[in-house]
């Protein structure tokens, strides 16, 4: 059986991103290596890690479109509720809360390392 184990985000400051992570998201740290420049791993609810490491070269923030993988989405039963968090805490957001016509919402945002992330709440599973 496969399963995605975790999504790695390299980053410049490492304990600052991890901080932003825990205080926006309330993730729980699960892994700290305690080196000078640390990797941590985040426990998401659903058990869903996300593992933060050291950057050895630091690279401009792109936009959604760059080939690669450019955003993390993260499924919610509360958009609106997670929306209000972000603009309480001044993230830099994307693109505003909205509904398609199928009834999917979703908002796209920025972390302090420039990472796009997104929410996004369907009113049906895909699968």
């Amino acid at each position: 059986m496969l399963n995605l184990e975790h999504v790695g985000i390299c980053a410049k400051d490492t304990v600052a991103l991890k901080d932003w992570y825990v205080r926006l998201f309330n993730l729980k740290v699960v892994y700290d290596n305690k080196k000078e420049k640390p990797t941590f791993f985040l426990m998401l609810p659903d058990g869903g890690l996300i593992e933060i490491y050291p950057a050895e070269v630091s690279s401009e923030s792109v936009n959604n479109k760059y080939q690669g993988i450019r955003h993390l989405a993260f499924g919610t039963d509360n958009i609106e509720k997670e929306y209000e968090n972000l603009l309480k805490n001044n993230v830099e957001i994307l693109t505003e809360l909205s509904t398609n016509a199928k009834g999917v919402k979703t908002v796209f945002f920025k972390d302090i390392e420039g990472n796009i992330i997104h929410f996004i709440q369907r009113p049906e599973p895909l699968c």
